[in-house]
């Protein structure tokens, strides 16, 4: 059975709002470049459901996390952000995070768009002149859950799937529900394994419109309209043989 669900987005086709995005990837501690005695993690593999050409592979980080010594309101996180460095010119793209390992929580800074490693402690001191803290170094190499808080920009491509405008090899499918990670991952699993191409990176999340946007976020550089509806039916698909499990 295929569930029908409303597509909420604008008639113009195109959205910016905050939403959350929840990932899973596995992270390491950052060894070198940063200030002592503070923790700094990285994506070892950024997308890893994905394997194909055309993937960072040169010495510059593509996602850090500073980790903060507490939990900082999302808006103060924004404000400094947004403004951050304007002294030093190192342009980056940060947002709040939570990371989940094992039985642990830690707050932090998700940064992208950093050119090279031995900005981190530049972009540390920037926070902390603004009187954001960070927590004590310790090693660290794991598989995370991350939930990331972050401005979404979108445009319809078709009903229920659309791209991000930031990102040419990201795009979000709509779906009805929200499910807890272990469940999605367990969809995911399974949707997979009934494609024949199953080589693009998923993660879930939402964005607060007037009507919410559930979706799932696809990382694929095969860019095929069909492609990427057949993947959403699929989600629907498995979504309604489990959907009493949804919040």
């Amino acid at each position: 059975m295929i569930l029908q669900i409303s597509d909420p987005m604008q008639p113009s086709g195109i959205v910016e709002s905050i939403g959350v995005l929840l990932k899973e990837e596995t992270l390491q501690t950052v060894e070198h470049f940063v200030l002592e005695n503070t923790l700094v993690l990285e994506s070892i593999e950024p997308f890893p459901g994905y394997h194909g050409e055309n993937l960072p592979t040169d010495a510059r980080p593509d996602s850090l996390f500073l980790i903060t010594d507490k939990p900082y309101p999302l808006e103060t996180i924004f404000r400094i952000s947004q403004h951050l460095c304007c002294n030093q010119n190192i342009p980056v793209d940060a947002v709040p995070v939570e990371i989940y390992i094992r039985d642990v929580t830690y707050s932090g800074i998700r940064i992208r768009g950093l050119k090279n490693y031995s900005f981190i402690s530049e972009i540390q001191g920037c926070y902390m002149d603004k009187n954001i803290l960070f927590t004590r170094r310790k090693s660290i190499k794991s598989p995370a859950l991350m939930r990331i808080t972050k401005i979404f920009s979108l445009e319809k491509m078709a009903s229920h799937v659309y791209k991000d405008l930031d990102d040419s090899n990201t795009f979000y499918l709509a779906i009805p529900y929200h499910f807890r990670w272990e469940k999605f991952r367990t969809v995911t699993f399974s949707v997979k394994n009934n494609l024949d191409n199953s080589n693009f990176d998923c993660a879930s999340g939402f964005i607060y419109t007037k009507d919410m946007i559930e979706f799932v976020r696809i990382y694929t550089q095969n860019h095929d309209l069909t492609k990427l509806q057949l993947i959403r039916e699929k989600y629907v698909d498995e979504i309604s043989k489990i959907r009493d499990d949804a919040l």
